[in-house]
């Protein structure tokens, strides 16, 4: 239960030091991303994953704030005994990110390709972009929400985006949380680095982004690791936005040798 009284959905498997998975904008309990990287993880780690509020089984309450999100995932590393680690991609990263900055009482964190887009791509967008986006769901352009989002802050190009509209239980799937798109990118600064928030992080964090993805998604992981005081970046060969698990896998047990924050 959040501060709030939301009811947030928990999940864990696995035994081992405690890791707090966050996904991307549309990753939840049962998601296939999420299926993966615990499958990869669990025989080593203890690893919890949730739903964040008004996606999967948690629940919605009015009003929404970055606050909110942040006290959904004290409230998840709450219910964990002793040392949490966090692992974010994506969306995730910026949403640990924050938490971090208030507190949110983590040992360490692997983030992988938080997409930061306006502060490296010309073309970005900055907050008012979020607005956009609720306009066109309060509009019932559920459709468009998410072409938008999956365009402008992924950089998915137009013919994937048209691919998936052609397959059922995907695009369904992308249009049950196109209400909750403009949220993250209000969680992810409008798109640019929150240099100010990052500036009182005091945990090892390692920033991870493959060499298989647009310039700008590199130029963003790199310009967040430069923000982050003692953290790095690290550029992996043959990845993309979504990693393979087991290489995630690898790049959790290699940071976890680093001493994590008292």
């Amino acid at each position: 239960m959040s501060a709030d009284g939301t009811p947030i959905a928990v999940s864990e498997t696995g035994s081992g030091p405690a890791l707090v998975v966050v996904g991307g904008a549309w990753d939840h309990h049962g998601t296939p991303a999420v299926d993966k990287i615990v499958a990869a993880l669990r025989d080593g780690y203890r690893v919890v994953t949730y739903d964040r509020r008004g996606r999967g089984a948690s629940g919605d309450t009015a009003p929404w704030s970055i606050d909110r999100e942040v006290e959904d995932l004290a409230a998840v590393v709450a219910s964990v005994d002793g040392p949490v680690d966090a692992v974010g991609s994506c969306v995730g990263a910026g949403v640990v990110l924050r938490g971090l900055a208030a507190g949110v009482p983590f040992g360490r964190a692997v983030l992988w390709e938080p997409p930061y887009r306006a502060t490296v791509d010309p073309h970005g967008d900055d907050v008012l972009f979020a607005d956009f986006l609720d306009g066109h769901v309060a509009a019932g352009r559920r459709a468009q929400a998410v072409r938008a989002f999956l365009s402008r802050v992924l950089g998915v190009p137009i013919p994937f985006i048209a691919a998936a509209r052609l397959k059922p239980g995907l695009w369904r799937a992308l249009l049950a949380d196109a209400h909750v798109l403009a949220r993250d990118v209000r969680v992810l600064n409008g798109l640019s680095v929150p240099e100010r928030v990052v500036a009182s992080i005091g945990v090892p964090v390692l920033v991870a982004s493959g060499d298989g993805d647009p310039e700008w998604m590199r130029g963003a992981a790199a310009a967040l690791a430069e923000a982050l005081p003692g953290s790095h970046h690290l550029v992996v060969a043959g990845q993309a936005h979504v990693p393979d698990a087991r290489v995630l896998r690898d790049l959790v047990d290699r940071f976890a040798e680093v001493p994590a924050a008292e």
